[in-house]
């Protein structure tokens, strides 16, 4: 993504299509102060081991794969929705691995796979579910409680629709549970990613004034010392770089000729439908950047809905499709020679999840007698 956004840019300044001068205006600095906080606070929860703690003492309970599947699903978007679904797929597969070294008979392809689509479609119940989502709260000007009545109805038909997966995908049979693991928790650094955390949410449902998140970053900054230099903090540069590729990428002939909007239309429904297939192609955070000014020119408020729904709804189907999909990949695949055993169920079971994810869209944007 990085390599990505950055080629963007530095195209975008080489064929003049944006201007070096233009730079600082086209920068969304709220939305990367957002992201930078997001980060922090991701970074806090998983040096803390807090989460690492829940997830393996309730994986720990399960007594079937069946179950171990219905944990996976219901674990990877709650986690998701605080931390960002990329976060929670590095939390969560290391530990649902574990069950294959206990019981080397059982794959865990399958579980990985529900957990994968999970944090795509589940963890964006949220504004800090996913990038995208973080962005289109901003673009579209949702409220809290306008982002959540729009993301309910949609996070609980898809939820439905993994559930209603597992005995299609995984065996009816017992498990061996890992040996339990002694797991010690950081409570302060824990207690920081709860207050950063708490603080952007309420920052973005308006309890609290916009810079709150950012100064209770300080303290955190400046708690973490030199640990603050190994914290990954690609994505704001990603989002930088995108703000000026994309920028440069719609002033030029190329986007004319390609435009979703001219194919599918300015309509709701065309916004669905735009989203879920750019996504295939550039991954669902270029989708949304790529397709809000458009949603914004159109006139708005449903029509970022519909594109939320999209840009969501196309997290599923081809392994870019979001980054969740090839960081999930990456942690199962490590080591392992046969990887069709992988992708061949991933790309039905996430071509299936992207179609229903589409159809369900379609059916909440109808417009209504």
């Amino acid at each position: 993504m990085l390599v990505v956004s950055l080629s963007l840019a530095l195209l975008a300044l080489a064929f003049g299509t944006v201007g070096a001068r233009e730079i600082p205006s086209l920068l969304d600095l709220g939305l990367l102060e957002l992201f930078f906080v997001l980060i922090l606070a991701a970074e806090c929860a998983r040096l803390s081991r807090g989460l690492d703690l829940v997830v393996h003492r309730i994986l720990f309970r399960v007594r079937s794969e069946r179950a171990l599947a219905l944990a996976a699903i219901l674990l990877a978007g709650g986690l998701a929705a605080l931390v960002t679904n990329d976060v929670a797929l590095l939390l969560l597969v290391p530990f649902t691995l574990a069950f294959e070294r206990a019981a080397p008979d059982f794959d865990p392809a399958k579980v990985v796979i529900l957990e994968i689509a999970a944090a795509n479609l589940l963890g964006c119940l949220t504004p800090t579910g996913n990038p995208q989502n973080l962005f289109l709260f901003r673009a579209g000007a949702f409220t809290g409680r306008t982002f959540l009545a729009a993301q309910l109805p949609w996070v609980a038909g898809m939820g439905v629709a993994l559930v209603a997966t597992i005995p299609l995908l995984i065996r009816r049979r017992s498990l061996v549970r890992p040996p339990r693991r002694r797991i010690r928790v950081h409570r302060t650094l824990s207690a920081m990613a709860g207050l950063l955390l708490a603080a952007q949410l309420l920052s973005l449902f308006g309890v609290l004034p916009r810079m709150a998140p950012l100064a209770a970053a300080i303290p955190v900054c400046l708690y973490l010392g030199r640990r603050l230099f190994r914290v990954d903090f690609t994505l704001v540069a990603v989002f930088a770089a995108l703000f000026v590729g994309i920028e440069g990428l719609h002033r030029s002939a190329l986007a004319t000729a390609l435009d979703p909007i001219r194919t599918f239309g300015a309509a709701p429904a065309g916004f669905v439908l735009s989203g879920a297939l750019v996504s295939q192609v550039v991954s669902n955070v270029p989708a949304a950047l790529l397709l809000a000014p458009a949603a914004a020119a159109a006139g708005g408020g449903s029509l970022f809905t519909a594109l939320l729904y999209g840009v969501n709804a196309g997290g599923c189907g081809t392994p870019i499709a979001s980054l969740a999909n090839l960081i999930g990949a990456d942690l199962y695949l490590k080591g392992r020679a046969f990887r069709r055993r992988f992708w061949g169920p991933f790309l039905v079971v996430s071509g299936l999840l992207l179609a229903v994810a589409v159809l369900l869209s379609l059916f909440l944007v109808r417009p209504t007698p």
